[in-house]
């Protein structure tokens, strides 16, 4: 909406110009604009209070607390910016073209007081919640039984169904986050730890690789090995062309699934909690893994070091590094079942 053109031009047409450069900034200041736009308000009369109220029918407090953030800051920018004063007098000229400049110049402090005034942040906070416990219904946590039968889901006689369910085994067994599942290389399957087998994270959250054992839940790299059909390198899962899932040289395309590719896949496969269909989350099988290691009995420092957690440095100085054997997990899942199925299929 503002791109390529001058600051003075963007006033004249009645919007805000952003303060920053920054994407996130240029979106929310093209996001306020169109709401100046459809609601008929004009820049110079800013009502956060009701963009506020408008904003948080679609988001939460800690997203509205920034919206507001980067529309004060540019606003303050107007305000402060020569280049903005010259313009603001070129605009009210136009407005009053048979007013002296003494009166333009008045009318011109009159805006930018305004302007401060209302776009003082005690005329539109944002009440933000501090949640103590959170409701079973923020997160899912699959029970063992939950996680089986989401593994049943896909339909393996395709081969989008064998790299869907090999995804989702690996999330179960390991806890990786979505982003470290996408980078993940074949040879990252065949790594041990401690003389324990065990799949390596590269580069997780912060830069910091680990390596994460299998322990009783090996089933999981099996699955991903009969998606892989003996592929020996590059990415474990790739990105399928739709509509073309069942065609094999799919299997064999370089191009790395995409984090969103991986939340859009688990949305295809809702399970039933409670009696009703439900949706989850890679974050979601994240905390699965968390919790059901923890009711298995595993140590809670062995999970946050499979996890990656952070206060790695703290805590191991406290408790030294585990070896392989201490952190390797049972199986909490019971993947008989869709071995049966993948194994079947091939027979």
């Amino acid at each position: 909406m503002t791109s390529n053109l001058s600051l003075p031009d963007i006033i004249q047409q009645g919007l805000l110009p952003p303060h920053s450069d920054d994407k996130n900034v240029v979106s929310q200041i093209r996001r306020y604009n169109r709401w100046l736009i459809e609601s008929g308000r004009r820049l110079y009369q800013p009502d956060l209070m009701t963009y506020r109220d408008h904003l948080l029918a679609a988001l939460a407090p800690a997203s509205v607390k920034v919206h507001l953030s980067s529309i004060r800051r540019s606003y303050k920018m107007l305000v402060e910016s020569l280049e903005h004063r010259q313009a603001l007098v070129a605009y009210l000229e136009r407005q009053f073209p048979g007013e002296d400049f003494a009166t333009i110049k008045a009318k011109a402090d009159e805006l930018e007081l305004r302007l401060a005034r209302a776009i003082d942040p005690e005329r539109s906070r944002v009440q933000l919640t501090t949640v103590q416990d959170e409701a079973d219904s923020q997160h899912l946590r699959l029970t063992p039984a939950q996680g089986a039968a989401l593994m049943m889901q896909p339909d393996v006689t395709t081969l989008r169904g064998r790299r869907d369910v090999a995804i989702i085994a690996l999330l179960l067994a390991t806890g990786l986050r979505e982003g470290e599942i996408v980078k993940l290389e074949v040879g990252d399957l065949y790594q041990t730890y401690g003389g324990v087998p065990a799949l390596r994270v590269r580069s997780g959250k912060g830069a910091k690789a680990r390596m994460v054992p299998f322990g009783d839940m090996l089933w999981a790299r099996q699955i991903a090995e009969i998606w892989l059909a003996g592929r020996e390198a590059g990415p474990v899962f790739v990105g399928m062309t739709d509509g073309r899932g069942d065609m094999l040289d799919q299997r064999t395309m370089q191009q790395q699934m995409t984090t969103r590719s991986v939340q859009r896949m688990l949305k295809r496969y809702p399970i039933s909690i409670v009696g009703a269909p439900k949706t989850v989350t890679p974050h979601d099988l994240r905390r699965s893994y968390a919790r059901n290691l923890f009711l298995a009995g595993i140590p809670t420092e062995v999970i946050r070091q499979n996890l990656g957690h952070a206060d790695v440095k703290t805590t191991q100085a406290y408790i030294g590094v585990l070896d392989g054997a201490t952190r390797a997990p049972v199986s909490v899942y019971d993947a008989s079942a869709v071995l049966a199925r993948l194994l079947g299929k091939l027979t």
